[in-house]
């Protein structure tokens, strides 16, 4: 009987202390990254990494880069040093990237990049990162020999998660069992809420090509309710990043962009007041404020690291302040003489082919006008992607009287339509934002 009274004490002394162990260890988890209240941090997304191993430079991988839409794929390594040296010398609190963070999925990529990234982590410096709709299960991951493409290993769901463990997913409070989801208790005022709003398959399933679209699924929309509301009964603001965007920051960037159920997430972040949303995936730099239910909503896009000026934002964030700058990598790469002018060219290249195409097939041959025509497309293209759109009225009149212009509206309705809508941005500045917050 006494042996049968002490077991039943054992157990009770176990159950207590296991009931003591997870409450401390859930304490643990749960306790804010910062006990400081100011907090620095940067953000930029779609990086579209690929490793140097997955190329020899050939013709396949030639062709890769004149299709890429500007992006820079040559010295990608040497300009995230270059971006990390940067980072260790002013010191933020943190750096976010908000998905793309390969160039289709490739494995390697993703490790080389991890790489790269653990020398921020190794300085104290945090990282978290979200996929974007060419991260997980992509179909299209390939490596370029000669002038072939070959498939090489995507990145899985699991894979993911191992390979960015120290980057966000270590640091979370919580995580959302349906995606690739979490949230961080940044201070005692902030928490983030970091979102997966991609479609893939699951890593049993055959992959595809990536989806372009995205959506906030239905568990994961529970999973992010609730984080919202115990932010709420915490009394902390909570700000978001995803990759997909909110609003439609350009009529003809809306299909596939845009999140397929944004109205109703909309809805959830001015019930919970949240402020700001963070996203990329159009590579345009753009801010852009909503009144919903009385409530302001804004929502900042940044750019593409991969193209022209490879932008990143620097956010100060105070118990009631917020503060966003974009800043320009504006460093050097050994290889190249001039790496910002070089990588600007490429992107304004990228825009002109598409005027040459456009206007060809229209049926222009005049050498002059397709040149004076395609230069006008680009130097325009890279003012929108850039953020520096925001302009008055005059100049815009002024902009539609240049030749190119001119020449453009003669021959060309699709390019007329493309440069009207690009423009000019006339809802707020792109490239600052302060806010107070109640």
């Amino acid at each position: 009987m006494k042996k049968k009274i002490g077991f039943i004490l054992l157990s009770i002394v176990v159950i207590v202390g296991a009931i003591i162990y997870f409450n401390r260890n859930q304490e643990q988890q749960e306790e804010a990254l910062f006990k400081k209240e100011a907090i620095e941090f940067w953000v930029i997304s779609d990086p579209h990494y690929i490793d140097k191993s997955l190329t020899d430079s050939g013709i396949a991988f030639k062709k890769i880069k004149e299709t890429a839409a500007g992006k820079e794929l040559d010295y990608q390594k040497e300009s995230w040093q270059s971006f990390i040296n940067k980072a260790i010398k002013q010191k933020p609190d943190m750096l976010i990237i908000t998905g793309d963070l390969t160039l289709n999925g490739e494995k390697v990529s993703a490790e080389k990049l991890a790489e790269l990234l653990k020398q921020l982590t190794n300085k104290g410096i945090n990282v978290f990162v979200i996929p974007g709709n060419h991260d997980v299960n992509d179909g299209w991951a390939r490596k370029f020999v000669g002038d072939k493409q070959e498939k090489t290993e995507a990145i899985s769901i699991a894979d993911f998660k191992e390979i960015f463990a120290d980057f966000g997913y270590q640091n979370a409070t919580n995580y959302d069992k349906n995606s690739l989801s979490y949230s961080v208790s940044v201070n005692q005022k902030y928490n983030f809420l970091f979102l997966d709003s991609n479609i893939y398959p699951e890593d049993n399933q055959p992959q595809t090509s990536p989806t372009t679209g995205g959506t906030i699924r239905g568990k994961t929309m529970k999973w992010v309710k609730k984080q919202l509301e115990k932010a709420k009964q915490e009394k902390k603001k909570t700000l978001v990043f995803v990759h997909h965007n909110i609003y439609a920051h350009n009529k003809l960037l809306s299909s596939g962009f845009v999140l397929n159920n944004a109205d109703e997430f909309k809805q959830v972040l001015v019930e919970y007041q949240v402020p700001i949303v963070f996203s990329g995936h159009i590579h345009a730099q753009d801010i852009m404020t909503e009144t919903i239910k009385d409530q302001p909503l804004t929502e900042i896009v940044s750019s593409s690291f991969s193209i022209a000026p490879q932008a990143y934002g620097v956010v100060k964030l105070n118990e009631n302040s917020f503060d966003y700058q974009k800043q320009e990598n504006t460093h050097s790469v050994s290889e190249i003489e001039n790496y910002p002018q070089y990588i600007k060219e490429l992107f304004i290249e990228d825009g002109k082919r598409l005027g040459y195409s456009q206007l060809i097939d229209a049926g222009l041959s005049d050498s002059q006008k397709l040149d004076t025509a395609a230069e006008f497309v680009g130097q325009v293209n890279y003012r929108f992607f850039s953020g520096n759109d925001f302009i008055t009225d005059k100049e815009v009149e002024k902009i539609k009287a240049e030749a190119g212009y001119q020449i453009i509206t003669e021959h060309s309705k699709f390019l007329k339509e493309y440069i009207d809508s690009i423009i000019q941005d006339n809802n707020q500045e792109d490239n600052r934002l302060k806010q107070n917050f109640d």
